[in-house]
């Protein structure tokens, strides 16, 4: 199981976006700045703004980020499209079949398809874009590194491509809405020095540098404001549907500054926030006329990762007593009441995710009594633990204190601890220096259990940010390997339910909030489908611009 090197590069990027938060009050101040300030959008122009944690990274090798996926899925193509079950449909890929053993998979593509170059997409495109985000090893590249045989896939001809796996990998088809094609002649033609052979640096500075992009999506690159913004407009070559009045022109501003944000909204100068406000933001935004807060549900949960390796995390005993002396329903009403209680490691929307599973209930007794069966019984104040929250998000320290109150009360002593997040990327890189306890939202990169339970609670994934437990399990890895391996969809889901129930009877972790994005929009003029309910079950999805409509005449005057 190949995976440390673009998943490494992959949570640096994540990473990073924390850095961008931090100085968004500066961004942000520049921003409204005379002359800086996008005016409010015209009668004949269809004008959408959104803002975001950071400015998108350019290249569909390297970036994973929010920001960077929802510029990808609207710039560049991918062979299928997601569906709201988690199942996929045809895209740029009008068909496909696939070998009785699941390795070998055979892809025709759709004809006419234009990049934005003028060229028509090809099968070669394909593979080369394969191979690429393989090579560079960044972005998505994690997702198909272990399995793809490239010296077995190829172009049968200009419509057929044939990709070949080391081994069956049972979600292949869904993960491919993160592999988006580029124009393999144009990257070519930008192709710098660079460590990756005859391919040099793969184009990489070029598409990095923003001046132009290789894709063949429903908008095209206008602007790139490093630091600042990307500016987005319609390609009218595009092969497929959009939304009758969807935008003309999408700007994504790469700041979060909360009197920014809500000043721009009742300017009329932004369409749709970032998810990233806090809770009194939102609600003074509600107020707004014509402003309305959207709900959209995500395959996220925020847990407290407990350290399965340092005493006194390291019983299992002092971790149930820990899950069952936390108070759920407090930290959802009292800090984030738009929040939900998961039932399991797996958010709900996603398949995969077992429909028995309740959401555990506090029981200070019953933690109590699973407290006495642990061999630190009686000499529990000689190991306090540990417990890290995120500088940068500070209704995370209400939590932490909420768990330090709650474990004070069943005889575990708790040392609070405030960190910066690169602090803490850096700390859980070794299983030294990982707290017991650690607050953090882990996303599924795609529709399907395998992706929360290989990057939560494989051993691969032990030493990253996305792992506080260091589980080391040889029996949960055997299982996730044999679960990820299984063609047949039926028999993976039930293979997926028995690994929750496994990870139950270990309880490695907390499941404190199933994530619900909250985003202030323009209700009045804009519609964005996700705030009329439809869902999708993959990341970003919800902010493909070409099915929102923006309708300027009823802009409030």
């Amino acid at each position: 199981m190949e995976r440390k090197s673009g998943a490494g590069s992959r949570r640096l990027v994540l990473a990073a976006v924390v850095v961008v938060i931090a100085i968004a009050a500066v961004i942000g101040v520049l921003i409204l700045s005379p002359g800086l300030v996008t005016p409010p959008a015209q009668q004949q122009e269809r004008l959408l703004r959104v803002s975001f944690a950071n400015v998108p990274y350019m290249d569909p090798a390297v970036g994973s980020d929010e920001a960077s996926s929802v510029y990808f899925l609207n710039v560049y193509d991918t062979l299928v499209y997601p569906n709201k079950d988690g199942t996929v449909r045809p895209h740029v890929a009008e068909k496909w079949d696939v070998s009785g053993d699941g390795t070998v998979w055979t892809f025709t593509l759709r004809k006419g398809v234009k990049f934005h170059s003028g060229r028509e997409l090809k099968a070669e495109d394909v593979v080369f874009s394969l191979r690429r985000v393989i090579a560079i090893g960044e972005g998505y590249g994690y997702l198909f590194k272990p399995y793809i045989d490239l010296d077995k896939t190829r172009a049968l001809d200009d419509y057929t491509v044939q990709i070949v796996l080391k081994k069956p990998f049972g979600p292949f088809l869904i993960t491919l809405v993160r592999l988006y094609i580029v124009d393999s002649t144009l990257v070519k033609q930008h192709i710098g020095e660079g460590p990756y052979g005859d391919m040099g640096d793969y184009g990489k500075n070029w598409l990095m540098a923003g001046e132009a992009d290789a894709g063949s999506g429903p908008y095209r690159l206008l602007e790139h404001k490093r630091g600042e913004s990307v500016t987005l407009v319609k390609f009218d070559g595009y092969w497929g549907e959009s939304a009758k009045n969807s935008p003309t022109k999408v700007i994504m501003y790469g700041f979060t500054e909360p009197t920014t944000i809500r000043t721009m909204i009742e300017k009329r100068q932004l369409e749709v926030t970032d998810q990233w406000q806090p809770l009194e933001n939102y609600e003074a935004m509600d107020k707004i006329e014509g402003v309305e807060i959207a709900k959209v549900p995500s395959a996220m949960i925020f847990y407290i990762m407990l350290h399965t390796q340092k005493p006194p995390t390291d019983d299992i005993h002092v971790r149930r007593a820990i899950a069952l002396a936390f108070d759920y329903e407090t930290a959802i009403k009292d800090i984030m009441p738009f929040e939900k209680q998961p039932s399991g490691p797996v958010p709900g929307m996603i398949p995969g995710a077992d429909p028995k599973l309740k959401p555990l209930e506090r029981n200070v007794e019953a933690a109590r009594e699973e407290l006495k069966k642990s061999k630190y019984y009686g000499r529990l104040d000689q190991y306090p633990i540990e417990f890290w929250w995120i500088a940068e998000v500070p209704w995370e320290e209400r939590v932490a204190l909420l768990f330090k109150l709650n474990m004070e009360e069943i005889g575990l002593k708790v040392n609070v601890v405030k960190v910066p997040w690169l602090s803490v990327v850096e700390g859980m890189t070794r299983k030294e220096t990982t707290p017991n306890a650690v607050s953090i939202f882990v996303i599924a990169h795609y529709a399907e259990a395998g992706s929360i339970l290989m990057s939560r609670y494989h051993s691969e994934s032990t030493g990253t940010w996305e792992q506080g437990e260091w589980l080391m399990n040889p029996e949960i890895d055997r299982m996730i390997e044999d679960a990820l391996t299984t063609v047949d969809f039926n028999q993976r889901m039930q293979k997926y339910y028995q690994i929750q129930a496994k990870l139950a009877e270990l309880t490695p972790s907390l499941y404190v909030y199933e994530h619900v994005v909250l985003r202030a929009y323009q209700a009045s003029y804009v519609d964005y489908p996700a705030a009329r309910g439809e869902i999708m079950p993959i990341a970003e999805y919800e902010l493909d611009f070409r099915w929102f409509e923006v309708f300027p005449e009823r802009i409030p005057k």
